[in-house]
């Protein structure tokens, strides 16, 4: 009597053990496909940005050569405000 109480816990524990194993497979499966998508929207996003700023940047590097003595004669007056503000006197 004492054998068959004892087979039957082993039994009980046994099956309870193959369920929680087949519910931690199903837990991590679901984990593992939202982790998948999030990487791959990620994906999505940074392929979007990156084109963005490619395109931005083709243009301020278009409008910079079509326009390079307008440019230059910006920087000079940057630089020459920039060396007056730094120079002058502050009393």
């Amino acid at each position: 009597m004492a054998r068959s109480v004892r087979d039957e816990v082993v039994r009980s524990v046994r099956e309870g053990l193959a369920r929680e194993e087949e519910q931690a497979e199903r837990g991590a499966d679901a984990v593992a496909r939202r982790l998948e998508e999030a990487l791959e929207e990620a994906g999505a996003i940074g392929r979007r940005i990156r084109r963005d700023l490619q395109r931005r940047w083709t243009a301020v590097d278009r409008a910079g050569r079509e326009n390079a003595f307008v440019m230059a004669l910006g920087a000079l007056g940057l630089g020459v405000l920039i060396g007056w503000l730094m120079t002058r006197d502050r009393g």
